[in-house]
């Protein structure tokens, strides 16, 4: 089951959603196609679990402060995009959900055909701590270079408590799973101030082309480089596990249901 969420200001995420999904300069740029979904909680380390996730600094002082606006101050309002997609506490896209049901299915189809399975549908990046299915949201983000917003330290404090301390082990797992002292005792405080007043340049919502652009490693990245990588893992994929001959390997029309990833028919 993971942590449980057990608060959630809902005009808070209607008032991203409406910005970063339904927007005229989200929709008119379409940023709104890469966009996987809403996160409303802040990890501290990567889907691994072991290795310490830092979020991106904001927006340098000389351009975007905001009268005796500090640094600091700053970087803890920025939110920022991240490939890496979450399972505690995070809003999917309702035609990105789709999509990853479609992509699940045929990723076990394949598994089914293919002995032994292929590298990338064998490596394990995500730990067991979060359940099974966030391992193909995953591979599915690096496929068609999807990106998750990721809310401040300060934002997330705002909209969402997440208590760690009510772990349980998704029940795939639930056997090989040790909980942590750390996730037992962990206490959740939420703060009081606005939704608003948590966000950068006194309520604002920065453009996509100024949030910090994340691969699903941690690395920051620009956009160019970060498509170009997309690109190459859905071609690596289509090929060793969609089954696709070269000819077929370069297809630029998604699937809603992630169909034209694979090429191979189940016998």
């Amino acid at each position: 089951m993971g942590p449980r969420l057990t608060f959630l200001r809902f005009v808070d995420l209607k008032f991203a959603l409406l910005e970063y999904q339904y927007s005229t300069a989200s929709m008119w740029e379409e940023w709104s196609t890469k966009l996987f979904g809403i996160s409303l909680d802040l990890p501290s380390t990567n889907l691994d679990s072991t290795t310490k996730f830092s979020p991106p600094p904001g927006p340098d002082e000389s351009t975007a402060s905001e009268g005796r606006t500090r640094p600091n101050e700053l970087a803890s309002k920025a939110p920022f995009l991240w490939q890496s997609p979450n399972s505690n506490a995070m809003l999917f896209l309702g035609e990105k959900w789709v999509e990853l049901h479609g992509f699940v299915s045929k990723s076990l189809e394949a598994q089914s055909v293919l002995k032994p399975p292929p590298s990338l549908l064998s490596e394990k990046l995500v730990s067991k701590k979060y359940p099974a299915w966030l391992e193909h949201a995953l591979r599915l983000a690096r496929i068609r270079g999807y990106w998750t917003l990721y809310p401040s330290q300060l934002t997330a404090s705002v909209v969402a408590a997440i208590h760690n301390d009510l772990y349980k082990p998704p029940e795939e797992y639930q056997e090989e799973a040790v909980v942590g002292k750390k996730d037992r005792d962990t206490e959740v405080h939420l703060e009081s101030m606005s939704f608003l007043d948590s966000l950068p340049k006194k309520g604002g919502f920065p453009p996509f082309q100024e949030l910090p652009l994340l691969s699903w490693d941690g690395e920051r990245k620009d956009l160019q480089d970060f498509d170009r990588q997309a690109a190459e893992y859905a071609t690596n994929f289509r090929r060793s596990v969609g089954g696709c001959g070269h000819e077929s390997l370069h297809e630029s029309a998604p699937d809603p249901a992630a169909q034209d990833l694979f090429c191979q028919k189940a016998e």
